[in-house]
């Protein structure tokens, strides 16, 4: 039997295990929130010297370059009236966010980032690829909002450029970057 391999379908779980792995290597102890189904907003719970660390997953199955996902966007999200992360209101909230790009179970990049950078770079992606209209002029639809990682994608409006830079230097110092960040406990 050949396996499956890396899909939309399978991307996830394999992500979070993934994060899991890596964190526990790096002394770590990680609880999976998924076990029972979906959990909203926060996908692993890690801890290490008494401090605790609510953590969500985003995977992305890649064969060409590296590149991540931050999620899919909806019109609310566009327009700016929810946030891309902690959505659902409720108990848990995450206060790291990790962006994962798989090509297989022992070849993948991460960007592990407190929430608040999480959400200025999905909002400095989204000012460059959807809040500006189409060539046409009509307003592009919601989607998936990714970035490569590691390089600027020249850009057809040279003002959308600022963002993009903007983007790659937050994300840079955060590639595989195992220390979790400081992050207020309401975060």
């Amino acid at each position: 039997m050949s396996p499956i391999g890396i899909k939309k379908h399978n991307v996830g779980r394999i992500a979070e295990r993934i994060v899991a792995n890596e964190l526990e290597y790096n002394g770590y102890r990680v609880s999976d929130l998924n076990k029972d189904g979906k959990s909203d907003n926060v996908d692993l719970l890690a801890s290490k010297d008494g401090r605790t660390w609510q953590i969500q997953v985003k995977g992305a199955a890649v064969d060409d370059g590296w590149w991540v996902n931050y999620g899919f966007c909806d019109l609310a999200i566009i327009a700016g009236e929810k946030p891309m992360f902690n959505r659902v209101s409720g108990f848990y909230k995450a206060q790291v966010v990790v962006l994962v790009a798989v090509k297989s179970p022992a070849e993948y990049r991460c960007v592990v980032l407190p929430v608040k950078k999480a959400e200025k770079a999905a909002q400095l992606n989204l000012n460059h690829d959807f809040r500006r209209a189409k060539k046409d002029g009509s307003p592009k639809k919601p989607g998936r909002v990714s970035v490569w990682l590691g390089r600027v994608p020249k850009a057809r409006d040279i003002e959308r450029m600022p963002f993009r830079v903007a983007e790659q230097e937050l994300l840079n110092p955060h590639i595989d970057n195992w220390n979790l960040p400081d992050v207020p406990a309401d975060s």
